[in-house]
């Protein structure tokens, strides 16, 4: 913080000081921190957009899975383009209700896949029910990802 007061400081004096010299640098790097700026925000643009593609199911089905791994979980990418690195926090509640019942004290709620998922692939995995709130059934809840991340590349 201290060096951008300074560097501010210093840029105010020479523009003060010689203007017919300062003034088209500062033009040229406004104008470089504008391209950049533009930049960053269509690439994170893309990025939501391919998110938007990117479905993950969460269902509790013993039957589906290996004993002890009752949570299933499958994940269609429907981008045009490679996804990996996934990353999202599970969310378990009732119908209608928008509370986590997950005991957030023992676990964070976070999962990650780090193998790559093909552009238009899918992908399924079984995971254990992480501990949830006194009083709540595995069965009896909805689950969904929320805090989804990936990264996308041909």
């Amino acid at each position: 913080m201290p060096l951008g007061i300074v560097l501010l400081l210093v840029w105010l004096f020479l523009l003060l000081r010689y203007p017919r010299i300062m003034l088209p640098a500062s033009g040229v790097l406004v104008a470089l921190a504008l391209i950049l700026a533009a930049f960053v925000g269509v690439r994170q643009w893309q990025n939501s957009q391919h998110l938007d593609q990117l479905h993950i199911s969460i269902d509790y089905q013993p039957e589906a899975c290996e004993f002890g791994k009752p949570l299933r979980v499958r994940i269609d990418n429907q981008s045009g383009r490679i996804a990996s690195n996934i990353e999202w926090q599970l969310h378990a509640g009732q119908a209608g209700q928008q509370r986590n019942l997950l005991d957030s004290s023992v676990t964070g709620g976070g999962y990650r896949v780090g193998e790559p998922v093909a552009a238009g692939g899918d992908w399924e995995r079984c995971f254990r029910v992480p501990p949830l709130r006194s009083g709540y059934r595995p069965s009896d809840l909805r689950y969904r990802a929320a805090d989804l991340s990936a990264h996308f590349h041909d």
